[in-house]
């Protein structure tokens, strides 16, 4: 078998983008309109002479690698030399590609530079690759998207980012992969030398904070849940203003855990961020209660929850079911630890005190 890539490569794209959600996540898809045109010149070949070439045309293909023919939303246009070529979904071998399709060409002893134009459409999501397979390969892209991200072995010669959209264009020669033009026998990995954009959501560490902050009323209300708890088993009342004091604790996190993640991965912000709060409310609960037994107990409870809260974070789809079974498995625990609180005396004992 034989390889030749063509002398020429230039791809025209549009991509449409369209955003759909999968639970609270939001998923980017896009429509691509693409056109590849090129040509191949065996008057410049150096491993067989065109002669050579000629006796084996019979058998000759030109082959298009695509990662999900699924993608492909209408029949794929080919022209070869002028005339219209019919598609076939499959390759003949995995050498080089490992999906798409091919289509049967002629070779003549009086042609030897040979020009395609193929026109297709395609779905997908996310992102959109290509491998500058030509001898000179050019890419031109544009979208309505305004937050790409540009990625592979080559980034664009040129790009412009606007609010409306963005365009982008690669100029890629031989010389900056490691493959040849033409070769036989030998295998190479053209993947390595792939490049495209991915569409990417604008999903900052502001946003995973605001996230963050909508469980942060249950947080709350569940610490000073355990606190009550404290204040029942060891009748021993706090001021408001101690609440007070605990509650800025609490609201104080998302501050923290926001200024940190500007420096640092969200994951690891929400774990110094936890840490700070646990200590100083651990330490401050020891200290009011005069009991290094309470502040544990506390700071056990503040670590479960911070830990369920990111847990459910991560739980996508399933955050909302999983969130309401754990309340109410906790308004269990608490329904059957004061069960047999006598809630009349509890309080009347409380004012008696003050």
């Amino acid at each position: 078998k034989f390889h030749f890539l063509p002398e020429n490569l230039s791809i025209e794209s549009e991509l449409i983008p369209e955003t759909r959600y999968r639970g609270i996540y939001e998923v980017t898809l896009y429509k691509a309109k693409i056109r590849i045109t090129g040509f191949y010149d065996f008057d410049k070949l150096q491993t067989i002479k065109f002669s050579e070439l000629l006796k084996n045309s019979t058998d000759s293909y030109l082959s298009f690698n695509i990662s999900d023919l699924k993608g492909i939303q209408e029949n794929v246009r080919i022209k070869w030399n002028d005339n219209d070529k019919e598609v076939n979904p499959g390759l003949k071998n995995q050498e080089i590609f490992k999906n798409g399709f091919i289509t049967n060409v002629e070779l003549s002893s009086d042609v030897k530079k040979y020009y395609f134009d193929i026109i297709l459409q395609l779905k997908g999501s996310e992102n959109l690759e290509f491998i500058p397979i030509g001898k000179l390969t050019e890419v031109s892209m544009k979208s309505t998207w305004n937050n790409p991200s540009f990625f592979g072995e080559f980034l664009p010669s040129s790009r412009e980012i606007k609010e409306s959209g963005f365009n982008a264009e690669w100029r890629i020669n031989h010389f900056n992969r490691e493959y040849p033009q033409e070769w036989s026998n030998n295998k190479y990995n053209l993947y390595n030398s792939s490049f495209g954009v991915k569409l990417l959501i604008p999903v900052d560490e502001y946003q995973k904070t605001m996230r963050t902050s909508k469980y942060g009323i249950m947080i709350i209300i569940l610490t000073f849940v355990s606190f009550f708890m404290i204040e029942i088993f060891s009748q021993k009342g706090l001021h408001p203003i101690q609440y007070l004091l605990v509650g800025l604790s609490l609201v104080i996190f998302y501050s923290i855990l926001l200024s940190i993640s500007e420096y640092i991965l969200f994951h690891y912000s929400y774990i110094v961020a936890s840490v700070l709060v646990v200590s100083i409310i651990g330490i401050y609960t020891s200290s009011i209660y005069s009991s290094r037994i309470f502040g544990i107990i506390i700071s056990v409870c503040l670590i479960l929850f911070y830990g369920f809260m990111y847990i459910i974070l991560q739980l996508q789809d399933y955050s909302l079911l999983i969130g309401n079974i754990a309340l109410f498995l906790i308004l269990a625990a608490i329904m059957y630890s004061t069960r047999k609180v006598n809630w009349y005396e509890l309080f009347s004992n409380k004012n008696n005190i003050e």
